[in-house]
Formats: structure tokens, sequence, C-alpha cells
């Protein structure tokens, strides 16, 4: 018995941890099924040995999200969550217990951040986290900055409302492409977003909620479907796709949900089926956990199994360490992976990834390949990463309770050669010829150790003519390249640098308040209260302005800029004149895919802006057109969705030539 005890205990722990990296640290290294499977082991061990179960056991409670940032709030609801299924069997027996012949309601599951609305006589009072289930946070200053949520309802009700904080794939691409891709999925950003403690910070990012369910304390309603239609009327976010039929129907109504999924622009992860009469609810009431009357039908993320051939691990420019394993390739939401990620040691420790082991891959959140379970381990056992930097030697570090190691050493000849990397890059300076390869054998040979290298190699052209494959044509279109980055817009030049917190977004931002030349953001820096007048910059929070004065009071940055000003690189944005000729006046325009004439592609959109259009960076019902060229993805289907009017690059350009716009 004192084996079974031991076994119950450590899957208390195992919960308990992976409970904490769901709902505190927003970063689950699980798959919601492996932790389903190890919660409901445990259960029917406590119920097997009643003796053994222990008060403070996680069956008992509601996974918990509280932080001791915020103030704590004692729900006036029950706040639990779901218990989930994963196949049709599985439901159809629920729904047999439950019964065929009642209705339900049957909606998406938003993958989000759950939070608890309470208005009273109308006004919003609170918004609170779900927390334990019986006490949240209370983040109702950052709820408040949520654009679709309303502040005061049509009608004087007291009314309790749970709902889901999510963020659009769209606006999180956009978003995540400003920060240089360090988000892994909308709804860690949008979790994270809700519990930032300055409201500022989260009135940048772009949140929005759907709300599922209500509580009118002093008012009868008989049915889920009354009660959705209260909250429509006082203009609550409902979802439309909300609908309502027999048990004996649901699998079908699934089938048609299911058909849906891919076109949505929000992350889900499986739909909600819910009794529609409420006093069916209350006889059937509810566990400490989650309530009988309601179950969850997970979309499982696709899985395939393959095998690890090798693990490696990348030096990033700012000395992060990135472990993934190189699998043999295999073909996993509509795409070839080779790689997938493993994050950190404590993650491939938990899983038990080894060189050789067959695994199962998925895409986490449909974005990221992520090795999920381990089948067979590798021959040569657990994988560790070193100690030391594999580039330099330097021993490795954490950095602000990151499980993560990173690399101190600023010259870092990974670090560096990452950086260089990172400036040549089409996004940033795109000099034609230096793409990574040429990059890291240009750095490698010792021609470049920084960027202020490039703007001297010039002067050993005869020299680079007698590297292996640089002969005299490929020097000539990397020296050019160089040459013709000279001419690269302060816009581009300063996030280019790969300063922290200093993406194309901030830089923009920094412009349009009058920060366009280079030498009047070092003075703010070293100004005598440099945070409190870059702090009233709306799109600006204390993060990114922290890093800014750090950044352009850093003597090693300073030289550098220095250093390319007289390398001719130009520091101050240019005045941008519109043209009187405004046939693109009243338009706003998005481009997505890529283009044989317009590359970089925001050459179009300049083209628009300078004769009157506006430029959007994501398809909206406000977006009058969309520029699609090659590959252009999940913008078209939007566009199509939304009745947008979609030109493709012919199209574009024979309008061009109707208005007598030339290139």
């Amino acid at each position: 018995m004192d084996e079974i005890r031991k076994k119950m205990q450590k899957l208390e722990e195992k919960v308990r941890h992976h409970q904490y990296l769901y709902y505190v640290k927003n970063s689950p290294e699980i798959s919601d099924m492996e932790f389903d499977q190890l919660f409901k082991e445990l259960q029917k061990l406590e119920e097997a040995n009643p003796g053994y179960s222990s008060p403070n056991s996680p069956t008992k409670v509601v996974g918990s999200d509280l932080d001791n940032r915020f103030e704590k709030f004692t729900h006036k609801i029950p706040v639990l969550s779901l218990e989930n299924t994963y196949n049709i069997a599985e439901l159809n027996e629920w729904i047999q217990k439950t019964g065929i012949e009642h209705k339900y309601s049957i909606e998406w599951k938003i993958d989000g951040a759950s939070i608890v609305l309470y208005y009273e006589k109308g006004e919003l009072t609170k918004g609170v986290t779900r927390g334990t289930g019986g006490v949240g946070d209370d983040v109702t200053e950052n709820i408040r900055t949520i654009k679709n949520i309303p502040l005061k309802l049509k009608e004087p009700l007291t009314i309790y409302v749970r709902g889901e904080v999510y963020m659009g794939f769209q606006d999180f691409e956009k978003l995540n492409e400003s920060f240089g891709g360090k988000f892994a999925n909308p709804r860690n950003l949008a979790a994270g977003t809700i519990k930032y403690k300055n409201s500022i910070q989260v009135t940048k990012r772009p949140l929005k909620i759907f709300t599922y369910d209500g509580y009118i304390p002093e008012g009868k309603v008989s049915k889920n479907s009354d009660m959705l239609e209260i909250m429509k009327k006082n203009l609550l976010p409902v979802s439309e796709d909300i609908c309502f039929a027999k048990g004996k129907d649901i699998p079908d109504v699934i089938a048609d949900f299911q058909k849906k999924k891919d076109a949505l622009d929000y992350p889900v992860d499986g739909l909600v089926i819910k009794l529609d009469d409420i006093s069916l609810r209350t006889k059937l009431g509810t566990t400490s956990h989650s309530p009988r009357w309601a179950r969850a039908f997970k979309f499982d993320a696709i899985m395939k199994e393959t095998t690890i051939i090798n693990i490696d691990f990348a030096v990033g420019r700012t000395g992060k360490i990135t472990p993934r394993a190189n699998v043999e390739p295999i073909q996993l939401a509509g795409t070839t992976v080779k790689y997938a990620t493993l994050h950190n040691q404590d993650y491939i420790n938990e899983l038990g990834v080894g060189i050789g082991a067959k695994v199962k891959v998925a895409k986490r959140g449909e974005i990221i390949p992520a090795v999920e379970k381990v089948i067979e381990p590798g021959p040569s056992g657990v994988f560790q990463l070193p100690q030391d930097c594999p580039a330099c030697k330097t021993k490795l570090v954490k950095v602000d309770d990151s499980v993560d190691l990173f690399c101190p050493n600023k010259k870092c000849p990974d670090r560096e050669k990452n950086s260089l990397i990172f400036f040549c890059q089409k996004k940033q300076m795109d000099i034609e010829g230096l793409g990574e390869k040429q990059v890291a054998l240009l750095y490698d040979k010792k021609f470049i150790r920084s960027v202020v290298d490039l703007y001297d190699l010039y002067k050993k052209k005869d020299e680079l003519m007698e590297l292996e494959g640089f002969g005299k044509k490929s020097v000539e279109i990397i020296l050019k390249g160089i040459e013709d980055s000279k001419q690269k817009d302060f816009k581009v030049v300063l996030p280019s640098l790969g300063l922290s917190e200093v993406g194309h977004k901030v830089t923009e931002i920094l412009i349009e308040n009058g920060f366009d030349d280079i030498d009047k953001i070092i003075e703010q820096a070293k100004s005598e209260n440099p945070m409190e007048s870059l702090l009233e910059i709306h799109g600006l929070g204390p993060r990114t302005v922290d890093s800014l004065i750090k950044n352009f009071t850093d003597k090693d940055v300073l030289k550098t800029i220095e250093k390319l000003k007289k390398a001719g690189l130009k520091f101050k944005a240019q005045v941008v004149k519109k043209s009187d000729f405004k046939p693109f006046e009243n338009q706003s325009w998005c481009v997505t895919g890529s283009f044989e004439n317009f590359q970089p592609r925001d050459k179009a959109l300049e083209i628009i802006t300078h004769y009157g259009g506006k430029k959007v960076s994501s398809v909206s019902s406000k977006t009058t057109h969309l520029l699609a060229g090659e590959a252009g993805g999940s913008k078209i289907k939007k566009a199509k969705e939304l009745g947008v009017q979609i030109v493709n690059e012919k199209e574009f350009l024979e309008m061009l030539k109707e208005y007598g716009i030339t290139l």
C-alpha cells in the first residue's frame, strides 16, 4: 500500500506542476489530453483508496491562475472548469446519461483566458480571473481597456457574466512580428496581457472577448438560450456560431463545426456542449471540479510519429539557448516538419527526450511544431544541454527567473553572427547577396565581426573574390547591396540594429511622435526625466521605455551608431511628401503574399499611401482592397468572407498604368 500512496503523491505533484505552468506561467509543457490522463489517473486512485486521498488534492479544486501582484476577489458564482472528452463515443455516453431528447447549446471553446465580468445595475464594477474557482485576481482596470466589453449595459441589470479573453490570429501575427516572433501563441499572449500590472500596456494589445454564460441573482431565467438573448440585447459579445440541438443530433452538429474551424481568425481547441434548461442543470449539480451538465469536446492536436535524428541548439542574438530536435520529415497541418522545439532542459527532462528516440510531434496552436511525447527512448538516454556556451565557452546563466539558459557574453561569436544575419535580412536592411550562409562564411573568415565592418568590405574586394563561392559577380552584388543599404530610411535602419524592444512598430511610434532623428532619441534618453516624457507616448509601455533608455545610454550602442553615421547610414527620417493626385483616397489596402515587381512588398503600399490611400496590416470589415501575391494564405480567405476586393499583381499594375503612375 505504501507504493500506492507514493504513486498518488507523485501524481499530485505532477498535476500541480502542470496546473501552475498552464494557469500561472501560461506555458504548458504537455498536451491537454496528457494532462487529463494524469488527472483522471489520480482521481481513480483516490476513489479506490480514499484513506490516502489528500484534502488538498488538485482534483478537489479548480486549477489556479492567482498572482500575488493583484488584489483578490471572492467570486459570487462558482467558476468551475469543464470535464473534457476527446471522441464522439465518450461524448455520446455522457449525452445518453444526461438525456438524448434534451436541448443543448453547442459553441466554440475559445482558447484564451477565462474572465468573470460583474455588472451592478448595468455598470461594470469588476473583471476577475477564474483563479481557484472561488477566488480570482481583480484585473478590472485591464479588462476595461478591451474595446468590445461594454462598460455600461443598455439595461440596469445586475448580472455576472463568464467570458473568454482572446487574441485573433491576424492580430497576433502582426504584434508578434513587431516583437521579432518572441511569443509562442495567441493564448499565452492573451493570458499574459491581462496580468500586466500597468493597464496602459494592455491598451497596446488587441484583445477581445466572447461571453457565453450569465447569472442574474434577482431574476428567473429558465433557459440558457434566453440568457444569451438578454446578453446580446445588452451588447455583450456573444459568438454568432452558438447553436442549439437535441442530444441525439449533436454528432452531426459537431461535424458542421469542424468544417468551419480552419476559417476562424481566433484560436479554438474544441467545442462546449451544455444543457439549455437551467432547472435540469440545477438538478444534475456539480462536482468540486466541474458541472455535470456540460462537457468540452476537445479537438486534439494532430500528432504524428517520427524519430529524432539529432538535437542541436541555437545561440540567438540575445544569447538565449534554444534546443530543437532534428526529426525525420513528416507532413503536419499542411507543412513539412523537419525540426521541432524542445524549449529548454526542464522540458527535455520531463519528456525523457534523447537522440534516436521515437516521438510524437504536434503543432501547438497549429503554429509551432513541438515534441509532445516520447514513445521509445533513445539509446543514449536523456539529452543534456551544455553548461557552457557551445560557441564561446562562457558559463550559461538564467535570467529573471527564466527556465531558459542564456550566454551573457556580448562578444560571443554566435551572438555576433546572428546579429549580422538579422541586420542583413529582407525584413531589415535587405542586403542583396548576404544571406545566412554568406554572412556566416564572412564571419568565420574574419572579414566581419559587427555591422560596422560591412561598410568597410569594399576595401577587401580582391580578397573576397578569392573566397570559394565568391566570384567577381557575387562580390559586386554584395558590395552594391551594402552600398544601396545606405539609402534605407531611418525607420528601417533603427530596428535593424536589433536593440531590445526597438522593433519596426516602436520605431514608427517614435517617428510619429517627433523622435524622427537618432540624436533626439539619445538626447531624451540622457535627459533628467527620460521616463516621464516617453511614457506619455501612446504605444510605449514602461518596459519598452526602460529598454530605450538603457539602449541609448549604452556606450557600445552609441559608438556603433556614430560609426554607422560616418559610414553614411541614415539616422534621420525622410519627410514623405504626399501627392496631390489621390486615386486611392478613401481606400484601405492590405497586402499578402510575394510579388515579382514589389520587393519588399511594402513598396506597393508606399505607392498606395503616396497617392492618398491608407495601409492596414490585417483584413477587416473596414478593409476595401487586398493586394494578393503568391502564397497569400489566410488573408485571402478572410477577404473573400468579408467581400473585400482582391487585386492580384497584374491587375494592380494595370491599375497604376491607368492612373499614369510609373514604378
